[in-house]
């Protein structure tokens, strides 16, 4: 039998134009200024945490002696030879060795996920103000071969609403891969599927990255992806499908990103309806990132703002931000907490926010095993006349063996696969579900 619908007892689109009493008008007004402001705040915030001076540590008044790098040689593994870790780690002939390069440069190589741990020694160099620098690696073996093989299996079981369908489950299967290592030239490579039992590709992405320092386990040069938005809208983030081809440079801790983006919502299924259908052009970006993302990621934030001044349909000029931040605490686990908001043009409005607490479970002689999480995310899409909106709660559990991560969670959808309220009829519809202005959250 094919799918039960519930009669909603929302409005339906003949009369989603009556008129608002005054109190629900108020209400509505509200709600719309406290958008306006979350919004704002999420467009500004990150620029507080990229320009701001990073915490140092304080230091005695008999400065140790700083020298700068001769040589460097890596014990205990095959992985990165010297020259790969010169481009990793920038060093030129001016590079001086202080507490803090060390303790950066140590949380840059453990960042790329071939180690899975890393110590320094300095030793005396043949010339003056000069020490050779002696890595001694610890390779994961959680990972495969010097590749540094890794990926993921995952299924997740999906409730919808009530007030959406009666039927007890939706079942996806997610499979990646991922090397961090390729050809033992610190290429990276990652290739993702969910897919749902019906068949079709809820979210599939590719990406490839040229040699350079990567601040998360997983940071690429060139990715591009698809999104169906009605089984994963929060994914989607204002476009179905995605390009980009950025470089990096880094410069006094920031990372500055630069490259061309291609932002569609031209295909059919893989597009959020009546929504701008094209972006195009260069992206400019900033980067602050102090966390390190692992299985279990470390404390620290990420703050990301960039511009796309669109060359298609320059009044779609788009501006991202995003702002991220993890807790750690040894006994109770990681709180990972943030948001996204994209402006396109005047009038188009993203925003996204989740929290999600990660609690470690098992642990062996090679760290970490196995973890629950739960998490919480909720986005909103606005223009002037159309509003989709959609919450999800998921319980999870991951288990890290052999290069690979299992995970298996429970999803609780609500206003899945999406809901809009329309103010004007003769916007397209794209979903069963319309909600009054009252109603939204």
């Amino acid at each position: 039998m094919g799918r039960k619908v519930k009669k909603s007892n929302t409005l339906n689109s003949e009369n989603c134009l009556q008129r608002l009493d005054d109190k629900t008008a108020r209400r509505l007004n509200l709600k719309n200024l406290i958008y306006a402001g979350l919004h704002r705040l999420a467009l500004c915030l990150p620029l507080i945490f990229i320009f701001a001076p990073p915490v140092r540590a304080e230091t005695t008044e008999t400065a140790d002696t700083v020298y700068k790098v001769e040589s460097i040689d890596v014990i205990g593994s095959a992985r990165l030879n010297g020259a790969q870790i010169y481009e990793q780690l920038r060093i030129d002939e001016n590079t001086l060795m202080s507490d803090e390069w060390l303790s950066d440069a140590r949380r840059k190589l453990l960042g790329m996920a071939v180690y899975k741990n890393v110590f320094f020694a300095l030793r005396k160099g043949s010339k003056p103000g000069f020490a050779k620098l002696i890595i001694t690696a610890v390779d994961d073996d959680s990972v495969i071969s010097e590749w540094a093989v890794g990926g993921e299996f995952g299924l997740s079981l999906v409730k919808p609403s009530p007030d959406i369908s009666e039927e007890s489950v939706f079942k996806s299967y997610k499979f990646g891969l991922v090397a961090r290592n390729i050809l033992n030239k610190s290429h990276r490579g990652a290739m993702l599927a969910e897919i749902a039992t019906d068949g079709n590709i809820a979210h599939a992405s590719m990406a490839y990255g040229l040699p350079r320092f990567a601040f998360e386990a997983i940071q690429f040069d060139s990715a591009i992806s698809v999104v169906d938005p009605a089984r994963n809208y929060l994914d989607t983030e204002a476009f179905g499908m995605k390009a980009q081809t950025l470089w990096t440079r880094q410069r006094g801790g920031l990372d500055l990103t630069y490259g061309l983006v291609w932002y569609s919502n031209r295909h059919e299924r893989y597009a959020l309806k009546n929504w701008p259908n094209l972006v195009s052009g260069p992206k400019i970006g900033i980067i602050r990132e102090t966390r390190l993302r692992s299985f279990l990621p470390e404390s620290g934030y990420k703050a990301e703002i960039s511009v796309v001044p669109s060359l298609v349909n320059r009044k779609y000029a788009t501006v991202e931000a995003e702002l991220l931040g993890t807790n750690v605490r040894p006994q109770w686990g990681a709180l990972t907490y943030g948001g996204k908001a994209i402006q396109i043009g005047r009038d188009h409005s993203t925003l996204r926010g989740e929290l999600k607490y990660e609690l470690p479970i098992t642990t062996s002689s090679h760290g970490l095993r196995s973890l629950l999480y739960f998490s919480r995310r909720i986005g909103h899409d606005r223009n002037q006349s159309l509003r989709y909106f959609g919450t999800e709660t998921v319980a999870g559990y991951r288990y890290h063996s052999a290069g690979f991560i299992g995970d298996i969670n429970f999803k609780l959808s609500s206003d899945s696969p999406f809901s809009f309220h329309q103010t004007n009829a003769s916007t397209e519809l794209s979903s069963g579900r319309i909600a009054p202005a009252g109603d939204l959250p």
